[in-house]
């Protein structure tokens, strides 16, 4: 919305990870070397490791812009919540094969041919597993399979496995020697350094087309790392509120303060009920949700309560009965919020499951335990929304992810109530 007003082509710290704006420091020009090498030299593994925001998927998008040519060919997969089988599948289809086969000798048969074909024509084939710290463990080792598929000179498929730094934590685990043995090219993406940002900020405001109207003073600056640490995720994330904030005060200077309004909004402060606003919330509940696709965490309960609550960063559950709210609880079951119902669960270990996989999102997490016509089941709930826009637009994403049975928009002030929007 603040486009014109900035004389702006596009949005210049939009969260999609476009390549065009994919920026060079001298760690992500390492990275991106490595990678490079790596393919070209056919080093089997390439792990590629970093914090959430660091830009992983902007990097892996980039290098396929790169890559990609008449003597390349690339599977990209970025759902890595998959079985061994659909993984195979996936495989396949992004390589342009039209599969018939329906067991997973036959999926790696069909593979196998295929590669040796790419071979004899002098063409390369590359595989590239985004998110993979949330591969488990029986998938990592049909991955770690997948390498055997190589010639008496060389392997016929280069793998490139990208995820959070969790992925080399389980890669350490004795069932995964093997695969952590193949790996021959580690490296970590790290956080931008203070005196990078300014460049990073700049470098996406010139490609947005921008005519240098903006001007971000060094107290900005040295707010917007102080909330970043440098993570570019989260520099776009308050750079774009400053913008809005600059915006709606009609200004092309952006200060410290103009920052630290932006970040106010960030945190759900000074908000208004406009839709330019709804729209901004919005774009952060799907920077949240985007986290699911980046990470995963673990989760735990406390046995034989009916509620359960999960907070960002916590070790575990935070429970309580429902008899018993407990404090931290309380304003929630007595002011109206939306919330997105997942999905309706027999046991306890459906309900875990999910929560492993959704967690990281860093929403709160609810399950609701009931008892309907004699069977006791479980009501798994996640976010809590001041507004149904914001809760729609993470309920359309999770719509798009496989495992997640019945998503509805609820407004609640315990989580029993009417459902809002099927």
């Amino acid at each position: 919305m603040y486009e014109e007003y900035y004389e702006l082509k596009e949005k210049p710290f939009s969260l999609t990870p476009d390549p065009r704006f994919f920026f060079l420091s001298e760690n992500h020009r390492e990275a991106f070397e490595h990678l490079l090498y790596g393919i070209r030299e056919r080093e089997g593994f390439i792990l590629i490791t970093g914090e959430v925001g660091t830009g992983k998927t902007t990097l892996c998008r980039t290098l396929l812009t790169r890559i990609e040519s008449q003597a390349t060919d690339t599977a990209l997969i970025f759902n890595p919540l998959l079985s061994e089988q659909e993984l195979l599948q996936c495989i396949l289809s992004d390589f342009g094969i039209r599969s018939r086969a329906t067991t997973k000798k036959g999926l790696l048969d069909e593979l196998n041919q295929f590669l040796l074909h790419q071979q004899a024509v002098n063409r390369h084939s590359v595989l590239i597993i985004d998110e993979a710290q949330a591969l488990s463990l029986p998938v990592l080792e049909e991955i770690r399979i997948l390498s055997n598929l190589e010639t008496e000179k060389e392997k016929l498929l280069q793998i490139i496995l990208m995820g959070q730094i969790e992925l080399a934590e389980k890669l350490v685990l004795p069932r995964l020697r093997q695969l952590n043995q193949r790996i021959s090219i580690r490296y970590r993406l790290r956080p931008l350094r203070k005196e990078e940002v300014p460049r990073y900020i700049q470098h996406r405001l010139l490609v947005a087309g921008s005519p240098g109207a903006i001007h971000f003073s060094s107290g900005a600056l040295k707010q917007i790392y102080r909330y970043s640490q440098g993570i570019p995720r989260l520099i776009n994330l308050a750079c774009d509120r400053a913008l809005l904030a600059g915006y709606a005060d009609q200004t092309r200077e952006i200060e410290r303060r103009t920052v630290s309004k932006g970040l106010k909004s960030l945190e759900g402060r000074d908000l208004t009920g406009t839709v330019g606003v709804l729209k901004k919330r919005a774009a952060m509940a799907l920077a949240a949700v985007a986290i699911f696709c980046l990470g995963l965490a673990t989760a735990g309960f406390l046995a034989d309560s009916d509620w359960f609550f999960f907070k960002e960063g916590s070790e575990g559950a935070v429970s309580a009965s429902s008899s018993t709210p407990f404090a931290s609880f309380d304003k929630a079951r007595r002011t109206p919020f939306y919330t997105v119902q997942l999905g309706a669960y027999k046991s306890k270990d459906e309900v875990l499951e999910v929560a492993q996989r959704v967690k990281g999102t860093g929403y709160p997490l609810f399950v609701n335990e009931e008892v309907e016509a004699g069977i006791k089941g479980h009501r798994i709930f996640i976010g809590k929304f001041q507004h149904k826009g914001e809760a729609e637009e993470v309920a359309e994403t999770f719509k798009k992810v496989k495992g997640f049975p019945e998503i509805r928009v609820i407004l609640t002030t315990s989580l029993v109530s009417q459902v809002e929007s099927p």
